[in-house]
């Protein structure tokens, strides 16, 4: 008994010291995990790999050719969104499968990422109508998390068939022909060249699915053009 008493004793004294270990630490947990919020210094970031699937919505058979668009969004000053910190693309394959790589660590700015615009992804083909998705946001993360995880990797996506008027297929257009990390300079457009332009591309062939007004000066495939124009001069 006697023994008993004694390893319970030492139990009781073990459990003790844990928690005054804990109460002497937890001001270090509770320490920023980025240095540039204690220092004057960028942000790291990285993303971690994910991938999502897309198939029809009526037949519920894999999509192929399914342009995805990524977008890691800067959380700028004063809570506004500006550009770009990272974008990736990508195409759905004959299983509608989309892959996006792991990217980083680089540096970006000490306001951080947008919470649930890290990554965006807006998905076009042909046809369908647009999708936007938002990643999750769950509570208590800052916008200056180092690592990026996309919350929805590995669900599946329905794409709805179009059978609208042009004006409305319009408006599937102009929701993602820029992707949605807006504003942005010049600068970082063409920083993320291939991808941007890749969507631009399939945008523009739409073209012939409009009325000819929309191909006017100052009209959306008369905009559509100066972008592309942008993308390839400079590449040069």
């Amino acid at each position: 008994m006697a023994h008993r008493r004694d390893v319970i004793r030492l139990l009781k004294t073990a459990a003790m010291t844990s928690i005054l270990l804990v109460s002497l630490v937890s001001p270090i947990a509770a320490a920023p995990e980025q240095p540039c919020k204690v220092v004057p210094m960028p942000c790291t970031f990285e993303g971690l790999p994910f991938k999502i699937t897309v198939i029809d919505a009526e037949t519920r058979k894999p999509l192929a050719d399914v342009h995805a668009l990524a977008e890691w969004q800067i959380h700028g000053a004063g809570g506004r969104l500006n550009g770009p910190l990272m974008v990736l693309d990508a195409a759905s394959g004959l299983d509608g499968t989309l892959a996006f790589p792991g990217w980083g660590p680089i540096d970006g700015p000490v306001t951080g990422l947008g919470i649930g615009r890290d990554p965006v992804i807006t998905l076009f083909k042909s046809g369908y109508k647009a999708l936007v998705i938002n990643n999750a946001d769950p509570p208590g993360t800052p916008e200056t998390q180092r690592v990026r995880k996309f919350y929805q990797g590995g669900r599946t996506y329905e794409l709805e068939p179009f059978r609208g008027s042009p004006d409305q297929w319009l408006e599937q257009l102009r929701e993602v022909v820029l992707g949605l990390a807006v504003p942005r300079s010049d600068e970082s457009t063409l920083r993320f060249r291939n991808a941007y332009l890749n969507r631009l591309m399939l945008v523009s062939s739409e073209r012939t699915k409009l009325p000819v007004e929309h191909q006017r000066p100052g009209n959306f495939f008369w905009h559509v053009d100066r972008s592309l124009k942008l993308l390839e001069e400079g590449h040069r």
